[in-house]
């Protein structure tokens, strides 16, 4: 392509949008970065993309395989911690939130995101292919309202953009005051974090900052300032802690490390397993990206070092650590009063009030804030449905409903405000009080598929786009009635965090089944296994069908479905395979679950009869000396077939009782918790577990 003197092609100079250069030039002197559109035809605006980007560091996100050292990546890490003047994002490859907000991540200041698209006249009834994403199978929609609202809020931010109908909204002029690169905050946050270390009785750090504001960049500069110690930098990935080596080396007037490398002068990175399985000894202890790593494990990471920093983001891609830096704030209270919380707010990688950032939070909804109420007055509250187009046209409450969602969830990302727009299958309930939002639950519509394709499903020979609780619970025992008749699948609650813990969940839940009785067959949910959770569920009358067999990467849990007891389908059957393979697999794949939530899935599974052999037997041993051996088994039986009989135990009794004989925990590995120190001490526990168990069969008369 022919260059003009100032590195423009001539097909841009040409066109009406001469001032495009000069534009740019006055956006690298503000440190700002800006969005432009090109609508047209997708040749049309490649074209235009290439004429405008020539020869600079340039980076296009497209799946156009004509489109020259276009990339389409399947991973976000693939493209994030990389910076280019000119980032492309072609639309017609589908409009995915996460990616396109990935991609704005990488616009370095003075540069632009520039979005491919149609017609912004023809958005909302465009066939974005990004669509199906959002679609289970049977739906067809015929628009987006998502597209919708991009639509109406790039005309109200009079966004830039050039138009192949010769329209074109481009200012004159980019006025904003010179700006240069300000490190005062990051210093002084640095500063005063280095102080809180070298106290005599240290505590943990809680960082947090939304991206762009140098927080990795912090963590080096810090690993700098304690040269002579030993320092483990703590992450998921390798690569997201590589801005941290990038300034370490800096700092140190060496070579930057490749990702590859994972030591540097007095720096070394650790992922959290390897770290916590490891007897690695160190001074201080970096923790990047903290929200991305399940709670259960932070904790851990807590009892290894005395001098720790927990970094997080607030506003991200994938997740969002608002949710996250809330109830980890709550732990830190608890147990480390004395903690030190900052926070970066000043960007570094560009001035502050960024167009392209301010753009991206507006369309996604990054900023949003909850105003709730700070006391619950129940004869105030209001339940209600809220439909999809109530969203489109009170942005308010979309972005009141979004921030609760954040709130409620790390795993809460930009591509959930496009579900919640557009997948068909979802309903909205929400609790208002004086007209301020206090909770959501977001429901989705499954099954109802035809008899053909329920059989392929219940065989494992198809697996069709959503429906994954029915699917999941067809799959148990082949049965098709969960595909063909209708379930509602409670995907999120989510209450404001000031005011749990007082009915709204429970009551909105119970508001949800009222509203959709009569059109769905049973009504099920499916979470992360906690034993408080459970509790909750259970009490609803919510009873567990299913457990995972692979932990959650972001919260270490197992996924568990519930189904409600009220339901005109079969799943008692069900329930009792449930209960069978929960006992098998208890002593290995579950053995290391806390012992409380195994009381909570034992206590209300169906029961059988007791045998007269083993009542025979419990009530010999009960009234001589016995031995482990002789008691475990029966004990065991006895369990097995009525597991609610470990309601009617001592405290302490059900935790021995599981840990021992359910997971098969080895005594010696257990001594403090189990109170027991010798194997007299323990022939005299399995004695007075089988007292307890077998005077509660004997004084309630259970069944035989």
């Amino acid at each position: 392509m022919m260059l003009a003197p100032n590195g423009w092609s001539r097909l841009m100079l040409d066109s009406k949008q001469f001032n495009l250069p000069s534009l740019l030039g006055e956006l690298a002197q503000a440190r700002h970065r800006q969005l432009l559109i090109l609508c047209g035809r997708r040749q049309w605006a490649i074209t235009q993309y290439q004429a405008i980007a020539g020869d600079k560091p340039a980076l296009a996100l497209s799946n156009d395989t004509q489109f020259y050292r276009a990339i389409w990546p399947q991973h976000l890490h693939q493209i994030l911690g990389q910076e280019f003047q000119f980032v492309c994002y072609d639309g017609y490859s589908g409009i995915i939130p996460n990616k396109l907000a990935a991609a704005a991540g990488t616009v370095q200041a003075g540069g632009l995101l520039i979005l491919l698209m149609p017609e912004l006249t023809t958005l909302e009834n465009w066939c974005d292919p990004a669509l199906n994403k959002w679609l289970s199978e049977g739906e067809k929609p015929d628009s987006s309202l998502f597209l919708a609202r991009l639509a109406k809020l790039i005309a109200q931010y009079n966004s830039w953009y050039i138009s192949e109908s010769g329209e074109s909204q481009l200012p004159l002029q980019y006025k904003a005051p010179r700006q240069t690169l300000n490190l005062t905050q990051q210093n002084n946050l640095i500063s005063s974090i280095a102080r809180h270390l070298t106290t005599k009785t240290p505590s943990p750090v809680l960082l947090s900052a939304d991206r762009g504001r140098g927080k990795s960049a912090a963590l080096g500069l810090i690993a700098a300032q304690f040269k002579d110690q030993s320092i483990v930098i703590c992450a998921q990935q390798r690569r997201a802690v590589q801005n941290s080596f990038k300034h370490l080396a800096r700092a140190f007037g060496i070579e930057e490390p490749s990702v590859q490398q994972n030591s540097l002068h007095n720096l070394t990175y650790m992922p959290p397993d390897v770290l916590l399985s490891s007897q690695l000894e160190m001074d201080i202890l970096l923790i990047d990206e903290a929200a991305a790593i399940p709670v259960p494990i932070l904790k851990k990471l807590l009892s290894r070092c005395n001098r720790i920093i927990f970094a997080s983001t607030l506003v991200g891609y994938e997740g969002n650590g608002r949710g996250y830096t809330l109830r980890f704030q709550n732990h830190l209270k608890a147990h480390f009063p004395r903690y030190l919380s900052c926070q970066l707010d000043e960007p570094i990688r560009y001035a502050a009030n960024d167009p392209l950032e301010n753009q991206m939070r507006q369309i996604f909804a990054l900023d949003s804030q909850l105003t709730a109420p700070t006391e619950v007055k129940p004869d105030l509250i209001q339940y209600q449905l809220i439909e999809r187009a109530d969203l489109l046209n009170d942005d308010a409450l979309l972005r009141q409903v979004f921030a609760l969602l954040v709130l409620a969830h790390y795993q809460t990302s930009v591509n959930d405000l496009r579900q919640l727009l557009d997948s068909p299958s979802n309903r909205l309930f929400i609790a208002k009080q004086n007209e301020l939002l206090i909770g959501v639950c977001l429901v989705g519509i499954e099954g109802g598929l035809d008899q053909e394709l329920a059989a392929q499903i219940a065989q494992c020979t198809r697996r069709p786009a959503g429906h994954m609780m029915a699917q999941q619970l067809s799959q148990l025992q082949g049965d098709t009635d969960f595909i063909t008749h209708k379930g509602a699948r409670i995907a999120r609650i989510a209450i404001a965090p000031e005011l749990q813990k007082q009915g709204i969940g429970q009551t909105l839940i119970s508001f949800v089944i009222k509203h959709l009785r009569n059109q769905v067959s049973y009504f099920g949910s499916s979470f992360g296994a906690q034993a408080q959770l459970l509790r909750f569920w259970q009490k609803l009358g919510f009873e567990a069908m299913k457990m995972g067999y692979k932990q959650d990467k972001s919260s270490g849990e197992f996924a568990i479905i519930v189904v409600h007891k009220n339901t005109t389908l079969n799943i008692s059957t069900v329930r009792s395979q449930f209960k069978t393979q929960l006992f098998f697999d208890l002593p290995v794949l579950y053995r290391d679950l806390p012992w409380q939530l195994v009381y909570e899935l034992c206590r209300t599974l169906p029961a059988n009869e007791l045998t007269q052999a083993n009542l025979e037997q419990m009530d010999y041993l009960a009234n001589k000396p016995s031995t482990q051996q002789q008691v475990a088994p029966v004990l065991y039986d006895a369990i097995m077939a009525q597991p609610n009989l470990l309601s009617a135990l001592a405290n302490i009794s059900q935790m021995r009782l599981i840990l021992l004989l359910l997971q098969r925990h080895q005594p010696k590995d257990l001594g403090s918790e189990l109170r027991v120190e010798s194997k007299k001490q323990l022939q005299q526990v399995y004695q007075q577990l089988l007292s307890e168990v077998y005077a509660e069969i004997t004084c309630t008369k259970r069944p035989i």
